[in-house]
């Protein structure tokens, strides 16, 4: 019996609990985050979040272009302008319009929370002692987790609506003659601003968790809507200022960090051009210029990933590989060979 026993697969929660009695190579301060740097440069993270971020892409494209067909733009003529990447701030003639293009900014949004997930799970597996957690098992895990991350959100987002629409209900009393306005006064305070208040905190929790509500629901075991939504609350009420200065610091750093590694992939591109030419002539620059010709290589999102800090003029300028393109159709082949970079 026992023989048998010990041939059967392990479960989830037994290779928990094995792992559970691992010490993990972190200390929970300041000292571990600013390894961070260091944990996010790892094949398997790069390639999960780069999956969830052109998948973002894609749908942030789609509805865009939607959304400047029903204006009544053709899609010749926007992908004259934008390309590929039409990034810019639009403002719809039509009410239609304006909402399948925020619906496609929040279905991109969701796709990088997803990722979120992707990338806190390889951590958290590491944590525990498992270091063999693979890229497709994220990406599967963060899968299965996105269900419980958008019943998260939607009942925050309830929430909020609901509140306000007790708001509402309340502004219709104040209609009420004569003892209307006398109402409206003495309930003012209490509870009226005491609720305003509350979910005054709840909107710019909900506003912030798009950082946070990732991690806490691939950190859950139990999958429950109900222990992220408190985990998420709880990480920024209790520690509003130690959980600040981490993120800034991690967002600076990530500047910085990504700066760096796109300045080593601009130099891997030109040596590649430069090698290459030997062999190919002229005709090596031409169809890199093909393809980058059909990216915005001068968007704010390029110069701002091109430059250490916004409004500091240190950086790269990578527009010049588009001189000399010619539209020929391997240019958009090699246009996709180049977003990847890009997106990694």
């Amino acid at each position: 019996m026992q023989s048998r026993r010990s041939t059967l697969p392990l479960t989830s929660t037994d290779i928990w609990v094995k792992l559970a009695v691992v010490k993990p190579d972190f200390e929970y301060n300041y000292r571990s985050i600013l390894q961070t740097p260091a944990r996010a440069l790892k094949a398997k993270k790069i390639f999960s979040a780069s999956v969830y971020l052109l998948a973002a892409f894609i749908i942030y494209d789609i509805f865009v272009y939607l959304a400047l067909a029903i204006d009544g733009q053709t899609f010749a003529e926007t992908f004259s302008v934008y390309g590929l990447a039409p990034l810019d701030l639009f403002f719809f003639d039509s009410s239609l319009a304006q909402i399948v293009s925020s619906l496609g900014i929040l279905l991109a949004i969701f796709s990088i929370m997803i990722g979120i997930m992707a990338v806190a799970a390889c951590d958290i597996e590491e944590l525990r002692g498992n270091p063999f957690f693979s890229t497709r098992d994220a990406i599967k895990f963060s899968l299965r987790r996105s269900l419980q991350l958008f019943l998260s959100i939607l009942a925050i987002a309830v929430f909020i609506l609901l509140i306000i629409l007790l708001g509402v209900l309340v502004g219709f009393i104040a209609r009420i003659p004569f003892v209307g306005e006398l109402i409206y006064s003495v309930f003012f305070f209490f509870p009226n601003f005491i609720i305003a208040l509350f979910t005054t905190l709840i909107i710019f929790v909900f506003i912030f968790s798009v950082l946070v509500m990732p991690v806490t629901v691939i950190a859950d075991r139990n999958g429950e809507t109900f222990n992220s939504i408190l985990e998420t609350f709880l990480t920024l009420t209790r520690h509003p200022f130690r959980w600040a200065g981490y993120t800034v610091y991690s967002l600076a750093a990530a500047k910085v960090c990504g700066f760096i590694m796109a300045y080593f992939a601009y130099r891997a591109v030109q040596l590649l051009q430069f090698s290459s030419k030997i062999g190919g002539g002229d005709k090596i620059d031409t169809i890199i210029a093909s393809g980058a010709g059909h990216l915005p290589l001068d968007s704010k999102l390029v110069v701002f990933t091109t430059n250490i800090f916004p409004s500091v003029d240190f950086g790269f300028d990578i527009s010049s590989w588009a001189y000399g393109s010619t539209g020929h159709w391997t240019g958009y082949f090699m246009m996709f060979m180049l977003f990847a970079i890009f997106l990694m």
